[in-house]
């Protein structure tokens, strides 16, 4: 499995956040070279290193040699998307970074060493202690620093898996408007509820401190103050990394398999929703939680599958009722039996119990 570390590069003399700056713009600059060169040539395979590797060298004296060619492999990647998508222009690479193959770098004292300018530099970073187990256990691949607010340092590493054990019973995941995510199990039983409303609070707050700094003009997207797209991402990150870490931590604990519902009708859904709703599902990244906490399964051995959520919401947990005429109700009243329980509640239960009858293979 790989994963992409992030980590903060530590502060640096002038001298190093120079030379970084200048090794970032000459890579930026020599991957829209190898664009041209591709675009001029009509190919989108290696081909083209016969055709500009030695021109673009001799432009670039001072890039290392494996960079220029990792240039290419992004150049390679951008044209290849760009044609799927806009195929009669040709694209522009805007980001400031430069990248390195494993055997270029070396990894120690918390810190990376890396050519730069003809030189081997000493670049430290700040390693949170949870990277430590993959850092040091793991199989490095390309190392990449970018521009952002701060430099920052991607580091791609290949870890085992843990061999994922056959469950012995299955919870589902519910995710939702007014709750982010409860979890239920096939018992009935509620083991989770994330509750949403601290956070479309706090969304809130950054939509009106983004619409005032509009109205007063201030659209200097280099002033970090007023990145709110960067707040968004980053608070919906980190509580969606907090909410997958519990639900995998109890799944572990009861040996069960996580039951997830699969979103490929949420455009559709939001089509039938108000304005008010759609604002509320376009405030949180659902599909990033979901990613997460796939990821985070996978590292601890934890199974999981995905089933249609089709009328999770309207069959009673209690009887297996039907209930099609059931409304958006916060509380579902079960017409056959009587059954009350709270929606999504009833949603995680039934997703769990969905997931529990199908056939499935030794995990």
């Amino acid at each position: 499995m790989k994963l992409t570390l992030k980590m903060k590069v530590r502060e640096k003399t002038k001298w190093k956040r120079e030379e970084m700056k200048k090794a970032m713009e000459m890579f930026k600059n020599a991957v829209n070279d190898w664009i041209a060169i591709a675009w001029e040539n009509n190919r989108v395979d290696r081909g083209i290193h016969a055709i500009g590797y030695k021109k673009l060298r001799e432009k670039y004296p001072q890039l290392y040699s494996n960079s220029l060619q990792d240039a290419m492999n992004w150049a390679l990647q951008i044209v290849k998307a760009e044609r799927k998508t806009n195929p009669e222009k040709k694209p522009v690479f805007d980001i400031p970074l430069i990248s390195y193959k494993n055997v270029d770098f070396k990894f120690e004292n918390n810190g990376f060493i890396i050519p730069l300018n003809g030189k081997r530099v000493y670049i430290p970073v700040y390693v949170p202690k949870k990277y430590y187990k993959w850092i040091y256990n793991g199989k490095f691949g390309r190392l990449y620093f970018k521009q952002e607010d701060d430099i920052y340092a991607y580091l791609s590493v290949h870890v085992n898996e843990k061999e994922t054990y056959q469950p012995r019973t299955w919870i589902g995941v519910d995710l939702g408007y007014y709750n982010l995510a409860v979890v239920g199990d096939v018992n009935g039983k509620e083991l989770l509820r994330f509750n949403g409303d601290y956070i479309n609070q706090y969304k809130e707050k950054l939509e009106i401190y983004e619409a005032r700094k509009r109205r007063h003009g201030m659209r200097d997207f280099q002033n970090k103050h007023i990145k709110i797209g960067h707040k968004y991402r980053n608070y919906s990150s980190y509580i969606n990394h907090k909410i997958a870490k519990e639900i995998v931590r109890v799944a572990k604990e009861r040996q069960a398999g996580i039951v997830l519902e699969k979103l490929d009708g949420l455009k559709q859904t939001e089509k039938r929703k108000g304005k008010a709703m759609r604002k509320i599902l376009h405030r949180w990244t659902y599909r990033d939680l979901i990613d997460k906490i796939k990821y985070k399964a996978k590292l601890q051995g934890v199974p999981v599958i995905e089933v249609s959520p089709r009328n999770t919401s309207k069959t009673c947990s209690n009887c297996g009722y039907v209930y099609k005429d059931f409304k958006a109700d916060r509380v579902f009243k079960c017409p056959n039996c009587g059954f009350e329980i709270d929606r999504d509640l009833n949603a995680s239960i039934n997703l769990a119990r969905k997931g529990a009858s199908r056939p499935h293979e030794r995990w």
